[in-house]
């Protein structure tokens, strides 16, 4: 149980510190990488792990002081993940450098195999640091980890030391180019998905839809034989003005359509030519002036044409004979007429 509320409380602490997945895959490792140097810090000091001579402890002690220091900064927001990280992993190093100094003028038991594990704490430092992206700290701690082991092996002039300074040497410069490489491609996926984000609003700001908008329009317009129930869930998925809006647009096409692939004097068969054309040039939305040029006839004369189509369709002077027809004509297509 109190493992689960752990758990759930470092979720929730790393939803409300990560903006995305790279932020939220940097927290993980550094506190990861805290978690493991307060604990391997803590075994030493209580004398359960590690040289327990005075100089590698009191190195632990200040190794230990600046993580939870660069951790508490964190935690109130006064510096970030990389500055954190670049911060503990620098003072480590420094800890290092001072044990192995230390061992080389000691010469405690087993000093060798002491320096070895040293070196593996800096290896260890860059890899974290690679798997969190800090740019330049993993160069700058791999030549300062490499100078010291270095001038030690020559200082000692053991051919122990040597043997491994080739492999020290090949794996933390691997690990820095590689790291410098994921940074690199990291900070390209995040340009390119910030760059489609500002598409996405911006195309959604321009078409006034919203996500869920937009997936109900996809999912109908894929379907080749929409349901009752998908239309349901279309609309559902709308806002009342874009329900609205849709509605208008649908009955606006079908009256076009209608409009332009209908036969005029079969709907309207009580009419003449000369008021068919007037007439066709009416559900198009075509001024009274408009009419007159394109069928060359003067405003008098399409006005009383107009007049003409009115009495033979029954249309009440006070209602709009351009929307009565749309009306008419939608109706009488649907009776089959």
């Amino acid at each position: 149980m109190i493992f689960r509320n752990l758990q759930e409380r470092i979720k929730d602490f790393v939803k409300s510190r990560a903006e995305n997945t790279v932020d939220r895959h940097q927290i993980i490792v550094y506190l990861l990488h805290s978690i493991i140097v307060i604990f391997v810090i803590s075994l030493q000091l209580i004398g359960l792990g590690g040289s327990q001579e005075a100089v590698p402890k009191l190195m632990g002690v200040v190794h230990l002081t600046t993580c939870l220091m660069a951790l508490s900064l964190y935690f109130f927001r006064k510096i970030s993940i990389p500055v954190a990280f670049s911060l503990v992993t620098l003072v480590s190093q420094v800890t290092v450098v001072g044990r192995i100094f230390y061992f080389v003028q000691a010469r405690p038991e087993n000093f060798l195999q002491l320096i070895f594990l040293n070196q593996v704490v800096s290896l260890l430092a860059i890899a974290f640091l690679v798997m969190s992206f800090v740019k330049y700290t993993p160069f700058l701690i791999a030549i300062i980890s490499l100078a010291t082991y270095g001038a030690v092996a020559a200082y000692l002039n053991e051919p122990a030391l040597w043997n491994l300074f080739s492999f020290f040497f090949a794996v933390e410069f691997f690990l820095c180019i590689l790291g410098e490489l994921l940074r690199r491609n990291v900070g390209h996926i995040q340009m390119e998905n910030t760059d489609m984000h500002h598409r996405e609003t911006a195309f959604l700001h321009a078409v006034k839809l919203n996500e869920r908008e937009v997936e109900a329009y996809l999912r109908m317009s894929s379907n080749d034989q929409p349901t009752p129930e998908d239309t349901d869930r279309l609309f559902s998925m709308l806002r009342p003005k874009s329900q609205r809006n849709l509605v208008n647009a649908i009955r606006q096409h079908l009256k076009h359509h209608l409009m332009d692939n209908t036969n005029l004097a079969q709907i309207f068969p009580t009419l003449t030519k000369s008021e068919l054309d007037v007439c066709n040039l009416i559900l198009q939305g075509k001024k009274m002036n408009e009419i007159g040029q394109l069928l060359d006839k003067t405003e008098k004369n399409v006005g009383v044409v107009r007049t003409h189509i009115r009495k033979k369709l029954n249309v009440p002077t006070d209602q709009d004979l351009r929307k009565y027809l749309m009306e008419l004509l939608v109706k009488r297509r649907y009776q089959g007429k």
